[in-house]
């Protein structure tokens, strides 16, 4: 039994080997083929002639989608630039409202505290828990106390 699988291994080594010989023999074969300059003038026509039966192709495409109205691989293309463009300009005008915001609250808060001040002077003070519902309390003088 030993005798017989040393056998087989042997076998299977040189039929590897043998088929390594063959593969390398046959890429040669091809690379020798492939490196040949009327290859790729062949080659290089055909490509030319599918690139026009492409072009053509397309024509024909944009024709039929405007006849029965699909969108083609382009307009999904414009529409999804479009949207992008969209997106960022979304994204601008919420920076800018948070700005607005931000210094729309700081401008109020000042002219609160504007008015607070103005109040004062005249003896008067601003309560209010909601903007633009102020309520004016008015503070006696000492003087009118006194009387």
């Amino acid at each position: 039994m030993l005798h017989s699988s040393n056998n087989k291994d042997e076998r299977n080594k040189k039929l590897k080997v043998k088929a390594i010989k063959m593969e390398n023999e046959w890429n040669e074969a091809i690379k020798s083929g492939l490196n040949k300059e009327s290859v790729f003038r062949i080659v290089g026509l055909e490509s030319e002639l599918e690139a026009e039966k492409l072009r053509k192709l397309r024509e024909q495409v944009e024709v039929l989608s405007l006849k029965y109205n699909f969108p083609t691989k382009n307009d999904v293309a414009n529409i999804a630039k479009l949207l992008i463009q969209i997106e960022d300009k979304i994204d601008r005008l919420e920076g800018q409202l948070q700005e607005g915001t931000t210094s729309s609250r700081q401008t109020q808060e000042r002219n609160m505290v504007k008015v607070i001040l103005e109040d004062m002077a005249e003896r008067q003070a601003i309560v209010s828990s909601l903007p633009g519902h102020d309520e004016k309390i008015v503070r006696s003088l000492v003087s009118d106390l006194d009387e």
